[in-house]
């Protein structure tokens, strides 16, 4: 697994060096990391532990490494969202039918939620063309998405505070700690009046081939625990079925 480029003795080089052994997509042990960039192996502890720390780089569960959310985005973002917006439509058309529901696909971006939604009656789904947004904290498909994403993409979006649109919006960043940990728990995110006094929602993550969340389908329903029971299969099944689609599109 040597790499068979000579590494540049920059730290620009170096870091490089690290990030090419990502491109064939799979996670990586530090004993592989250091095995194909021919670093030190304390100059390789100390350029991960800054990419990490960046988001350019993220731990598994396992202890691996593989590619951040960051770089995900730059090199990803709009063949994503091209995707999507091709797969989408069809599973949007076919849950709002089936629960008699407005069915909604979120991304995360910088600042908010950017999504596409189905509405009732006959008329097709938007796209991401639109400029379509909702805040993450107050709505179920920003809570699904921030609940799989890395802590330091939390952390941005907390810091940039949790404005109430509602009395019931939760502006505590404990409280909302405990919203994501519930959603990383039971897989179903959930927003009740927090947006619109009116309204509720339910949302699931969607997944790429590695296993990043890179999307979340959302359900707008009046009651959202009063429904839960009702609706959770298909929505369950629909995320499921995205995340197969998504997953053979791009590694096709």
């Amino acid at each position: 697994m040597k790499n068979s480029t000579a590494v540049d003795g920059t730290v620009v080089g170096k870091t490089a060096a690290i990030l090419r052994t990502f491109t064939n997509g799979a996670a990586h042990t530090f004993t592989e990391i250091v095995a194909a960039t021919g670093l030190p192996p304390s100059t390789a502890h100390r350029l991960i532990a800054q990419l990490t720390a960046s988001a350019l780089l993220e731990r598994t569960a396992h202890g691996d490494y593989r590619v951040g959310r960051t770089v995900q985005s730059i090199g990803a973002a709009g063949g994503l969202t091209t995707t999507l917006e091709s797969l989408a439509p069809l599973l949007l058309q076919d849950l709002s039918h089936a629960l008699d529901v407005e069915a909604r696909l979120g991304v995360l971006t910088r600042h908010d939620v950017a999504f596409i939604e189905k509405t009732h009656g006959g008329r097709p789904a938007t796209t991401f063309a639109h400029g379509t947004t909702a805040p993450a904290h107050a709505t179920a498909m920003g809570k699904a998405l921030l609940a799989f994403s890395p802590p330091s993409v939390v952390e941005r979006f907390l810091a940039r505070g949790l404005p109430a649109y509602t009395p019931h919006t939760i502006r505590s960043q404990a409280h909302f700690r405990r919203a994501l940990a519930m959603t990383q728990r039971s897989g179903v995110a959930v927003a009740w009046r927090e947006l619109e006094l009116d309204r509720g929602a339910l949302a699931v993550p969607v997944s790429d081939r590695t296993g990043h969340v890179v999307a979340a389908i959302e359900i707008r329903v009046d009651n959202p625990t009063a429904e839960l029971a009702r609706v959770r299969p298909t929505l369950t099944v629909a995320g499921r079925r995205l995340t197969r689609e998504l997953s053979f599109t791009l590694s096709s």
